[in-house]
C-alpha cells in the first residue's frame, strides 16, 4: 500500500490523556490538505474531507472510497484534530501531535519522544501513550522553544517616492501571500495575529565624548494602564552605537523603562552618554510571527513607517527563537531566505526595496536629516 498522509480527529480528552468515556474512545481518520515539515506542521481542517477509517478502541475500520466526505474543524469539543499520521506498508507512523489550534488553523509539532511504527488497530493506545510521553510539549506552547543565536535584525528600506502604502494593508497582504505559497517552508505563526502599534519617539544623537562612542539613542514613548486608574509613563529605550569608524554597529534594547517629564534626560542617564535631541517622530508598525516548518526557527516580520518629514517605510526581519535543534548558521540561512521571499513579495506589489546595510543607524540618520529639532 502506498504511503497515505492523514489527520486523526477525536476527543480533546485524549490530547490531555484524561480518562475517557466509551463515546470518547472513537477516532476518525481523514485526508486533510496540510503543510508538513520536519519540526512542525500546519493544517486548516475546516471543510469536508475524505474519510479514510474509523477507529474504536482496538478496531480499525477502513472506509470504502464511495463514502461522502465528512466535515472537519480546527476547534471542536468532540472531534478536535489530534495528530498527523502516515500509513506506510500497513504500519502506522505518528509524525506530529497537536500543539495549538485556533479557528483558522491547527498547528502540530513533531514529538520529541518518537513512536515506533505500529499496527493501525492500536492507534488509540499509541496516541494515548504519545500524548502522555510528550505532555509538556503539547500542553505548554512555549516550553518547546529555545534561543540558539542572537543575530542582528535585517532591514529592508522601501522606496516611498510615491504615496507610502499603509503598513496594516502590507501586513495583511504578506500573511495572505505566506498562506498561498505552498512551496515555501515558512508559515504564519498561529496565535500571533497581525499586531499593530503607533507611538511617539524621541531620537537623540550621541555627542562627542572621551569614550569615543558615536551613534543614536531613541526612546519609544508609551503609557500603560495600571490597577487603580493611574497612568504610569513608560518607554522602550534603545541605542545604536559604534565604537569607532571601523567597528560594526551594535544595538541595545531596554524595554519598560520609567521616564519623567524630560525623557531625553532619563535616556542619557540610562546609557550614561551625552545626548542631544534631534527629532520627534511617529512610528507606525504592523508585525506578525513567521515559522519555518523545516527548522523550527521563528521570526517576526514587521512593516513600519517612520513618519518624519519624509516618511521612511521599512520591513524588518527579526529572529525570535526556535523549536528545532538549530544553530547560528541555520538561523542566518533562514533569515536570508525569508528576506529573499519578502523581496519577491514586495516586487509583486510594485514596491522597490533594498537592504539597509547599516540597519537602524541609516534610518535614524535619514530621520534626523529631514526633521526639525523637537
Amino acid at each position: 500500500m502506498n504511503r497515505t498522509s492523514m489527520i486523526v480527529f477525536g476527543s480533546w480528552r485524549l490530547r490531555h490523556a484524561e480518562p475517557s468515556t466509551e463515546a470518547a474512545r472513537r477516532l476518525r481518520v481523514q485526508r486533510v490538505p496540510a503543510r508538513w515539515g520536519a519540526r512542525a506542521a500546519q493544517a486548516d481542517c475546516r471543510g469536508a474531507h475524505a474519510l479514510v477509517a474509523h477507529c474504536v478502541d482496538a478496531a480499525w475500520q477502513p472506509v470504502s472510497g464511495d463514502v461522502a466526505a465528512v466535515p472537519g474543524h480546527n476547534v471542536d469539543p468532540d472531534w478536535v484534530p489530534l495528530a498527523h499520521v502516515e500509513l506506510d506498508g500497513g504500519l502506522m507512523h505518528i509524525r506530529h501531535l497537536i500543539d495549538r489550534a485556533d479557528r483558522h488553523v491547527a498547528h502540530f509539532i513533531a514529538p520529541p519522544v518518537p513512536v515506533q511504527p505500529f499496527a493501525p488497530s492500536s492507534l488509540y493506545e499509541q496516541l494515548w501513550r504519545s500524548f502522555q510521553a510528550n505532555h509538556l510539549q503539547t500542553n505548554n506552547y512555549e516550553c518547546h522553544y529555545a534561543v540558539h543565536a542572537q543575530p542582528q535584525d535585517l532591514h529592508l528600506i522601501l522606496d516611498t517616492s510615491a504615496a507610502p502604502p499603509d503598513v496594516l494593508a502590507l501586513g495583511d497582504a504578506w500573511l495572505d501571500a505566506l498562506d498561498a505559497d505552498t512551496d515555501s517552508p515558512f508559515v504564519a505563526q498561529i496565535g500571533d495575529e497581525l499586531q499593530h502599534s503607533d507611538h511617539d519617539n524621541i531620537l537623540c544623537r550621541v555627542l562627542p565624548h572621551l569614550e569615543g562612542r558615536s551613534g543614536w539613542a531613541n526612546a519609544a514613548l508609551f503609557s500603560r494602564k495600571r490597577r487603580g486608574t493611574v497612568l504610569e509613563p513608560l518607554a522602550e529605550f534603545s541605542a545604536v552605537l559604534q565604537r569607532d569608524a571601523n567597528a560594526p554597529w551594535t544595538h541595545e534594547h531596554h524595554p519598560d523603562q520609567m521616564h519623567g517629564t524630560a525623557v531625553e534626560v532619563d535616556l542619557a542617564q540610562h546609557f550614561d552618554l551625552p545626548l542631544r535631541p534631534v527629532a520627534r517622530w511617529r512610528h507606525t508598525r504592523a508585525s506578525s510571527g513567521c515559522e519555518s516548518l523545516e527548522t523550527g526557527n521563528l521570526f517576526s516580520v514587521a512593516f513600519s513607517c517612520a513618519q518624519a518629514a519624509t516618511p521612511i517605510l521599512l520591513c524588518t526581519i527579526g529572529y525570535l527563537r526556535t523549536r528545532g535543534q538549530g544553530n547560528a548558521a541555520l538561523v542566518a540561512q533562514d533569515q536570508a531566505a525569508l528576506r529573499d521571499q519578502l523581496l519577491q513579495f514586495l516586487g509583486r506589489l510594485g514596491l522597490d526595496a533594498h537592504p539597509a546595510a547599516e540597519g537602524l543607524a541609516h534610518v535614524y540618520e535619514r530621520i534626523a536629516e529631514g526633521s526639525p529639532r523637537p
